[in-house]
């Protein structure tokens, strides 16, 4: 079950990766657009969950709105604001690198009129934060008993597989 969740994770992330960078070319805009995209989708279901046959649902009552946020403020927008401070402390560190995938580097303008110096030490909190956010969200999401991993044990949901039913006539 581990393994098809991740897969149904990434490919959502590839989906809202491949629609939402073309448009915006900005990471914060891009791990909104997913933050979002699960969201909305939570109550019915995410691509890369319909094609790995996952489901998430809720408690007999229904899954509401504020537990739906929660759990994908967990799931989404904690491993994304790990990966935007990693993409942040990079493009301080290598600005070639981001504004070769055209991200326009608003921290490095800001800091150059700031008069920050040099931002070294700046790079480096940026990276340790993200990448402590990033080995949070993995063991976190390794937590898994039965179809329940932490965040759905907090927001009262669970993935389930789902079975298409044969149609025999």
């Amino acid at each position: 079950m581990l393994v098809r969740r991740l897969i149904a994770r990434l490919l959502d992330w590839l989906v809202v990766l491949v629609v939402a960078w073309p448009l915006v070319h900005e990471p914060v805009l891009v791990v909104l657009s997913a933050v979002a995209y699960d969201a909305l989708l939570l109550r019915w279901n995410t691509l890369g969950k319909a094609l790995t046959g996952l489901r998430v649902v809720g408690p007999a009552s229904g899954l509401s709105l504020r537990r739906g946020l929660a759990r994908t403020l967990v799931t989404t927008a904690l491993p994304g604001a790990g990966a935007l401070l990693v993409l942040t402390g990079l493009s301080w560190r290598e600005p070639a690198l981001m504004a070769g995938l055209g991200w326009q580097q608003p921290w490095v303008v800001i800091g150059e009129h700031l008069a920050v110096g040099s931002a070294g030490w700046l790079a480096s909190l940026l990276l340790v934060g993200g990448l402590v956010l990033l080995v949070l969200s993995a063991v976190e999401s390794l937590d898994l008993r039965g179809t329940r991993t932490w965040h759905d044990r907090k927001a009262g949901t669970a993935v389930v597989r789902f079975k298409v039913a044969n149609s025999r006539g």
